[in-house]
C-alpha cells in the first residue's frame, strides 16, 4: 500500500467524514441488520449448526472446553455459551452473534474512506450489506462470515493507522485479527492474501516509478519515505525503538485474545487463581492448538479434493449469488486502472487499494478450492468479500454515469433546469440500475431460509427440509413433558453408504468430543434433543442385534426415530403411534419419526402455548 510518510499520494482521496456519508452508511447498516435479523430462526438447523450447537450446550452445562480443529475455532462455543446463560438457546439466538457481526460489517466501509471517495464508500457498505451470499451466511451459525468480517475490519484499522498516523488503530487491528483466528484458521489465508496482494501493488508502483527514476533510486526513495513517516509518528522516540515497543504491545494484545479463546476450560479459570498453572494453559492455547491445527488441516488428508470440480462450484455459487458483485468488481478494476475520467465521472485514478482488493479476490478464487475440505458454497464468501472493494468502484462509476445522463442546463438563465436525456439513454440507465438492484435482492429472496434441493449453488447439501420443524417441536415438547425412562429411541440400520446409522453402543460417548459415526448421522437433532434435556437411547435393527430391537420396542418410549428404509421393521411394534417422514438432508436421507399420540396430546396440553 502507501508508506506512512508519503504526501499527496497518487490516487488518494479526501478522507473527511462528512455527515451525509455517515448517515448513508448508517442507514445501509440498519437495513442490513434488519435483513439478517428478520425470521432468523425460520430455517431448521443445518447439520453443521447442529454439531457446533450441541457442543456449545455441552460446554455451557459442563464448563469443559478444548480446541477441536474439525469444528474450527472456539469463538462461537465460548460466546454462545455465555449468551445461552442470558437468553434461551434457540435457532435464532444461536445465530444472533453471526447475524450481528455480518450486519455491522457495512460500517467497516468507513475505515477505507481515505482510499475510496464518498460515493464509493457508501457503495462498499451497500455491497457488504446486501450481497446475497453474505446475507445467507450471516443468518447461519458458521464461522465464515465471522472470520472474514474480523479480518476485513483488522485490515481497515491497519489502513486507518497508516492514513491517520494513529498507532492506537493498530491495537484494534491486532485484537480483530486475533478474533478472526479464534473463529477459524482461515485467518492465515487472509494474511497470506494481504501480503501477496500488497507485494503486487508495491511492485507495480516501484516498476512504474523505476521507468522514470531507475530501480535503485526508486527503492531508496521508497525506503526514505517509510522512514520519514515512522519518524514523524514516533516523535521524540527513535523509530526503531518505537517499532519494537509497539511491536511487543501488539503481540501481547494478539496473544491475550488468542489465549482467552483457545485456552482449555476449566483449566483457564483455575489458572487465574493459580499462577503456577499458566505455563500449561499458555502452552495448550498456543503450541498445543497450533499442533492440532497442523495435524488435521495441513499435514492431514483434509485437502485431497478434485480441484477443478471445486473451482467450478465456486464459480457456480458466484454466478447465482454474487454475479452483480463479480461483474462490478471487474468493471471497477478496469475503470480505476484503465479508463479516463470525464466531467463529474472520475476514473483512471490507479489506486493501489482498488488493485489490492482485486488481487486479493483473484488469489482467493485460486486458493480456496485447494484449501477447503468439502465442496460447500460458504467458501465463496471469502472470494466475494474482497471483490466488494473494486465492485464499490464499479458501482459508484455506474451511478455517476447514470446521473450524468440527466444533465443540468443553466445556460438559459439564473434558474438551472434538468435537461431530459434521450429516451434510449434514459432507458439504458434505468435498466442498468434495475438490473443491479434485482441482482442483489432477487437471489436473497430466492435463497431466503431455503431448503430446496435445487438450490445447491448456495444451500449446502446437509440442510434438513423446513417441513421437519413441526415434528421437531413436538419431539422437544414430549421430551420436556415425559417423566421417567427414555424419551427418544434411535433405531440403527445398515445403509449402502453407511453402517449402523443412528446407533451408538454407549450413549455416554456423546458427552465427549469425537462421538461415533452413528451419532453424527442424527445431526442436527442432537442440538434440539440436548436443549430439551431429552433422555436418548439407541438400538440396532440389523443382524444379531434384531432381538434387542424387539425388546426395546416392546416397551417403546414416546418417540422412535429410524431411517425411512427401515420403517416397516418398526411399524408393526408401535400401535398408537403416528408417523411422519422428513428429509434431514437436501436429498437421500429420509427419516421416519414415530410419535406416541397420547404423549403428544399430553405434551400439547402442558405447553404454555396450549
Amino acid at each position: 500500500m502507501s508508506p506512512p510518510g508519503s504526501e499527496d499520494r497518487r490516487g488518494r482521496v479526501d478522507d473527511a467524514l462528512d455527515r451525509r456519508t455517515l448517515a448513508a452508511v448508517a442507514a445501509v447498516t440498519v437495513l442490513g441488520l434488519a435483513l439478517r435479523f428478520y425470521d432468523l430462526g425460520g430455517r431448521v438447523f443445518h447439520w453443521d449448526e447442529g454439531r457446533v450447537g450441541y457442543w456449545t450446550l455441552r460446554y455451557a452445562e459442563t464448563g469443559h472446553l478444548e480446541y477441536e480443529p474439525i469444528i474450527h475455532g472456539p469463538f462461537l462455543r465460548v460466546v454462545n455459551g455465555a449468551l445461552f446463560g442470558i437468553v434461551p438457546p434457540t435457532d435464532a439466538s444461536a445465530r444472533l452473534v453471526v447475524a450481528l457481526v455480518g450486519g455491522l460489517l457495512p460500517l467497516g466501509a468507513l475505515l477505507f474512506r481515505s482510499r475510496l471517495d464518498r460515493l464509493e464508500t457508501v457503495s462498499l457498505s451497500a455491497l457488504l450489506a446486501f450481497n446475497p451470499l453474505l446475507v445467507y451466511y450471516s443468518r447461519f451459525m458458521r464461522n465464515d462470515v465471522l472470520v472474514g468480517a474480523f479480518a476485513v475490519l483488522a485490515l481497515g484499522f491497519a489502513i486507518r493507522a497508516i492514513d491517520a498516523r494513529r498507532v492506537g488503530h493498530l491495537y484494534a487491528a491486532a485484537a480483530l485479527l486475533a478474533l478472526s483466528l479464534s473463529t477459524k484458521a482461515n485467518t492465515i489465508l487472509y494474511v497470506l492474501c494481504y501480503v501477496g496482494a500488497g507485494a503486487l501493488v508495491l511492485d507495480h508502483r516501484i516498476a512504474r516509478d523505476a521507468r522514470r527514476d531507475g530501480l535503485r533510486a526508486t527503492i531508496a526513495a521508497e525506503i526514505r519515505s517509510y522512514w520519514r513517516g515512522l519518524s514523524e509518528i514516533a516523535g521524540d522516540r527513535h523509530p526503531v525503538a518505537f517499532v519494537l515497543g509497539h511491536g511487543v504491545g501488539l503481540a501481547c494484545v494478539f496473544l491475550a485474545v488468542v489465549v482467552f479463546f483457545y485456552a482449555p476450560r476449566p483449566e483457564f479459570y483455575g489458572a487465574i487463581g493459580s499462577p503456577d498453572a499458566w505455563s500449561d494453559v499458555l502452552h495448550e492455547a498456543t503450541i498445543g492448538s497450533g499442533r492440532e491445527l497442523v495435524d488435521l488441516w495441513i499435514t492431514g488428508d483434509m485437502q485431497g479434493n478434485p480441484y477443478l470440480t471445486y473451482v467450478g462450484h465456486e464459480l457456480e455459487t458466484i454466478a447465482h449469488a454474487g454475479a452483480v458483485t463479480a461483474v462490478l468488481a471487474l468493471a471497477g478494476f478496469v475503470v480505476d486502472g484503465h479508463v479516463r475520467g470525464r466531467g463529474g465521472v472520475p476514473a483512471g485514478r490507479n489506486r493501489g487499494f482498488v488493485a489490492f482488493g482485486a488481487y486479493w479476490a483473484a488469489a482467493s478464487l485460486v486458493g480456496y478450492p485447494a484449501a477447503t475440505d468439502i465442496n460447500a458454497p460458504w467458501s465463496a464468501v471469502h472470494i466475494l468479500l474482497p471483490a466488494t472493494i473494486p465492485a464499490a468502484v464499479g458501482l459508484a462509476y455506474l451511478l455517476r454515469e447514470c446521473r450524468a445522463a440527466i444533465r443540468i442546463d443553466d445556460s438559459a438563465g439564473d434558474a438551472p433546469t434538468i435537461r431530459v436525456p434521450e429516451p434510449g439513454t434514459a432507458a439504458i440507465a434505468f435498466l442498468i440500475v434495475l438490473t443491479v438492484t434485482a441482482g442483489l435482492f432477487a437471489p436473497t429472496v430466492t435463497y431466503w431460509n431455503s431448503t430446496n434441493p435445487d438450490h445447491t449453488e448456495v444451500v449446502q447439501w446437509a440442510q434438513p427440509h423446513n417441513d421437519a420443524r413441526e415434528t421437531i417441536d413436538d419431539v422437544e415438547a414430549i421430551a420436556a413433558a415425559h417423566e421417567g425412562g427414555t424419551d427418544v429411541l434411535f433405531v440403527g440400520v445398515d445403509l449402502e453408504s453407511r453402517q449402523d446409522t443412528f446407533n451408538v453402543a454407549d450413549e455416554s460417548d456423546a458427552d465427549r468430543m469425537h462421538p461415533p459415526g452413528g451419532w453424527t448421522d442424527r445431526l442436527p437433532l442432537p442440538w434440539y434433543l440436548e436443549r430439551s434435556n431429552a433422555r436418548v437411547d439407541s438400538v440396532s435393527a440389523d443382524g444379531e442385534d434384531a432381538p434387542d430391537l424387539d425388546r426395546a420396542l416392546a416397551d417403546a418410549p414416546p418417540v422412535v426415530i429410524v431411517h425411512a428404509s427401515a420403517r416397516d421393521d418398526v411399524d408393526p411394534h408401535l400401535d398408537g403411534y403416528l408417523v411422519r417422514e422428513h428429509e434431514l438432508r437436501l436429498w437421500n436421507f429420509r427419516v421416519a419419526f414415530f410419535i406416541e399420540e397420547d404423549a403428544l396430546r399430553d405434551a400439547r396440553n402442558e405447553s404454555p402455548a396450549a
